[in-house]
């Protein structure tokens, strides 16, 4: 069996910079030991062509080298050579093409986006084929395929999955979206597994360990991932929402795989819909709950410590509602409420040191599943993910589709549109979902006592998103779901008509405070550059070095002064008076261009 070795620290042969003058696709070529193509051809030299070739070249993405934080290509990347790609949080944009294909080399890819790819075949998002694969912190998401993988397909090739997600993609698709391509009838390929990720490879290693597997379709069997044949290690790993034409929702397993502390939710598919093993499979101090026309199909070569919720699989353990909160991290996680059967009933013998998130587990009193309970830290919610869903299934009933699971193809509607008059989250996609809460789910005494004033939990997949209170003052706030206990992040909250307003980009509990919570102090105010906006003080006003009432006085500002702002808090301007920069109060100045 071949064992994976990519490492994220390996030593380095050649440093190359995209920028403005060396774009992506010619850092990738001089990697590669090829020639270079005008425009931004101007790269370091790479490995491959140099002397001595002692290792993997890095290449680092620069802001310079992006519009707007996007690369987006005209060509596929095709590796064949040992790269490591530094993304930086940036994004690469497929534009209808896939977007790494790796023959005969490795590719380590750490903190980048992979979307919008989309291969005639196999690979939409990176297909990689005698080679070594590895993710670090990464996303692979809306890919596509028309034949298998429509995330990763990996063929004879070695994949290592850390800290990232593999989200909504999909298989069968026959024209790239947005795009004139097309793939006929009669060239259609045969093979839609794994919409997700498609891993084949009889002396090779899969490898997943804090990551997430969620929305994504399969027009064949094995939505999540498909396991043709190799070995298949997936470990804290959550895998929810994906959606299979036949068989395995989840997983489907042809290959030797072993799955611990793995959590298995509300996934569909004709049967098996959270697990369907055609091999070999030991599960693990895992959750299988709420997938649509069984948890789990086959027979398992180990079920131990284990919760199947409808005893499928011939399991004989736990199987009593989880009791889960859906917190959504990155990647989204379910921690069991206070009072799950799940806390403490791991089998000692196969709990792993740390959970989805990296918090340590007890070694001989683990939590079943792939995220650990922390006391006190989430008792506030007390309805779990599974009763959360169940509206959104009776409002798909009542639109038509069957509960049975037939139609899988369907997303759940977003409960974001159907909150009370008084909360808008127009156009919520429907894999984000809302809920509104009262004090027990804001669960923050901070947020409480100053008298909160309207809270809608958001969660599921989380894109950038408006989301409005009806109140004519107030500041906006976000529980971050991906902190324990949750932090107070303050938001750019912004006037528009009759409502207060800010974007909501991860998933949590959006708070409308009072318009003096964020001058009590309690959490710093959020901070944003103006430009083109300039501010008149209505009366004589005090300089200040910082945006509040306590800091020290600089000078004095003359009523009628006329200043250009350059940034900008909830209520107050920075201006630059006299040779003295600081901050006004928003209260007593006349305003004049853009600056909200």
């Amino acid at each position: 069996m071949a064992i994976l070795l990519l490492q994220a620290g390996a030593a380095l042969a050649a440093d190359i910079n995209v920028d403005a003058d060396c774009s992506l696709a010619n850092a990738i070529r001089s990697a590669n030991g090829d020639d270079q193509v005008a425009p931004g051809n101007s790269c370091e030299v790479g490995d491959a062509a140099a002397a001595d070739n002692t290792g993997s070249d890095t290449v680092t993405i620069t802001e310079a080298g992006t519009v707007e934080g996007t690369i987006a290509l005209e060509a596929t990347l095709e590796i064949a050579s040992e790269v490591v790609i530094e993304g930086m949080g940036f994004v690469l944009d497929g534009d209808g093409n896939r977007i790494f294909a790796v023959q005969g080399g490795s590719l380590t890819v750490k903190d980048l986006t992979v979307t919008d790819g989309w291969a005639d075949s196999n690979g939409g998002g990176i297909l990689a084929i005698d080679s070594q694969l590895a993710l670090y912190n990464s996303v692979v998401r809306h890919n596509y395929a028309a034949g298998a993988g429509g995330g990763i397909a990996a063929i004879n090739s070695d994949v290592l999955l850390i800290d990232s997600l593999v989200s909504s993609n999909e298989t069968g698709v026959w024209a790239a979206p947005g795009s004139e391509q097309t793939v006929s009838e009669d060239d259609a390929p045969a093979d839609t597994f794994g919409g997700g990720i498609y891993f084949n490879g009889l002396d090779n290693t899969f490898i997943s360990d804090k990551s997430g597997l969620s929305d994504n379709i399969s027009a064949g069997a094995g939505a999540g991932i498909y396991v043709a044949q190799g070995s298949a290690t997936i470990s804290n790993t959550t895998i929810s929402g994906n959606s299979a034409a036949a068989m395995g929702g989840g997983i489907l397993n042809r290959g030797d795989a072993t799955l611990t502390h793995v959590t298995i939710i509300e996934n569909r598919a004709e049967a098996g819909a959270g697990i369907y093993d055609e091999n070999t499979l030991a599960l693990y101090n895992s959750i299988l709950t709420g997938n649509a026309n069984g948890d789990c199909g086959g027979e398992l070569e180990a079920n131990i410590g284990n919760l199947i919720r409808d005893g499928s699989c011939e399991h004989v353990g736990l199987s009593a509602d989880p009791q889960l909160l859906l917190l959504a991290g990155a990647p989204a996680y379910y921690a069991p409420n206070l009072g799950s059967p799940v806390i403490d009933a791991g089998d000692s013998a196969h709990c792993l040191a740390n959970d989805q998130r990296g918090i340590l587990r007890a070694p001989d009193a683990c939590d079943i599943g792939a995220a650990e309970h922390e006391a006190g830290a989430f008792s506030f919610q007390i309805q779990s993910a599974i009763a959360a869903q169940a509206a959104a299934e009776a409002s798909a009933d009542a639109d038509g589709v069957s509960g049975d699971g037939e139609s899988w193809e369907e997303p759940a509607g977003s409960l974001c549109n159907s909150l009370p008059v008084h909360i808008i989250l127009a156009d919520a996609p429907g894999y984000t979902h809302c809920r509104e809460v009262d004090a027990a789910g804001v669960g923050n005494n901070t947020l409480i006592d100053y008298g909160f004033i309207y809270a809608v939990d958001i969660f599921g997949q989380i894109d950038s998103l408006e989301a409005c209170f009806v109140h004519d003052s107030g500041t906006i706030v976000l529980l971050d779901a991906a902190f324990s206990p949750r932090s107070i992040v303050p938001l750019r909250t912004w006037t528009s008509a009759d409502r207060r307003c800010a974007i909501i980009d991860r998933a949590g509990t959006a708070v409308l405070m009072p318009g003096d919570f964020l001058v009590a102090g309690i959490v710093p105010e959020p901070v944003h550059d103006l430009s083109g906006c300039s501010v008149t003080a209505a009366t004589y006003l005090n300089l200040r070095a910082d945006p509040n009432t306590g800091s020290s006085i600089l000078q004095a500002v003359p009523t009628g002064a006329r200043l250009n702002a350059t940034m900008r808090t909830t209520y107050w301007f920075r201006v630059t008076y006299g040779g003295s920069q600081g901050w006004l109060h928003g209260d007593y100045l006349n305003r004049d261009g853009a600056c909200e």
